[in-house]
This record gives structure tokens, C-alpha cells and sequence, in this order.
């Protein structure tokens, strides 16, 4: 610990400081690093890798006869969108797991018939696009089963907090 008698020595250009050479270049490295990490995480979160938009929010499922946007990420709590366009198929099917952590506010146009299980599946009309706006309630991982025209397959959806 320095004492209040210890006086530094006289620079060239004048100043009297004491300075740790080696303790600023070590803190300009870890400044540097901060940025680049910073700067990542921005171009992540335009890119859509944080939720709510960006190229890379959602994702496209194709099926025998349909097709299913849906996004990648989603926000806890936030408000967000599974369009489903039916071709030839007019059954979609979901799995129960997605229930326990997303709550399905609205389906737009509704189905003719729901049937409960292991899994909920909803009969439409016919072709056409179907739109489940969604509420994620738990952050986490969630696994479900997303079948249409009897084809299923395995999906995931990362929810941020």
C-alpha cells in the first residue's frame, strides 16, 4: 500500500503519475473483449436469435400437404404465432407437452372437432391457413410432437426469458 509520503517520479512530458503499465494493457484487453462480445450479442439479437424478429425468429416445417411457421425462440410471456397452411391435409395434431408449457390464446379460423389423449388434434374445414397465436408461460426448452396428414415429427422451441 502506498503511503501518502511516497511521491511518484517526474516524467518525461512533465506528468507525475503513478501507473501500473502492465494492469492498464491486461484492462484494454479485457475492454476489447467486452466489445466483441457486446458487438456479437447485438448482431445475434438483429439476426432474431433473441426472439421478436430477425431472418433467423422463425422456421419453416414442411409436411405431406402442409406447411408450419413457427418460431424458433420465443419470449416468456410474449405473444407470438404458429401459422399452418393446410393444402390437402385438414388434421393437426399436437402433442400434450406442448400444453404444459405454452398456453394457446386463440385459434383462428376454429376447428370442427378437438380430440383429447396423449395429444390434441384439431380437424378443419379443408385447405386453407390456420393460426395459433401462442403465450409461452415457462422459460426452457420445450419438446413436442407436431403432426399433420399423419405425418408427425419431433419439435423444439427454446423460450427466453
Amino acid at each position: 500500500m502506498a503511503r501518502i509520503d511516497d511521491i511518484p517520479p517526474v516524467r518525461a512530458d512533465g506528468l507525475q503519475l503513478v501507473e501500473n503499465r502492465a494492469f492498464q494493457e491486461r484492462f484494454w484487453r479485457a475492454q476489447r473483449l467486452a466489445w466483441i462480445a457486446f458487438g456479437a450479442l447485438m448482431l445475434a439479437a438483429l439476426l432474431g436469435l433473441t426472439g421478436s424478429g430477425g431472418p433467423l425468429h422463425s422456421r419453416v416445417l414442411h409436411f405431406a400437404g402442409a406447411s408450419v411457421e413457427m418460431p424458433r425462440i420465443a419470449r416468456w410471456e410474449g405473444n407470438d404465432e404458429i401459422t399452418v397452411t393446410l393444402r390437402d391435409a385438414d388434421t393437426l395434431v399436437v402433442g400434450n407437452e406442448f400444453f404444459d408449457g405454452v398456453g394457446l390464446q386463440r385459434i383462428q379460423p376454429e376447428p370442427e372437432t378437438v380430440l383429447q389423449g396423449d395429444r390434441q388434434e384439431m380437424r378443419f374445414s379443408g385447405p386453407g391457413k390456420v393460426v395459433l397465436q401462442i403465450r409461452p408461460e415457462h422459460f426452457g426448452l420445450v419438446r413436442f410432437d407436431l403432426g399433420i396428414g399423419g405425418h408427425s415429427r419431433p419439435v423444439r422451441l427454446l423460450v427466453l426469458p
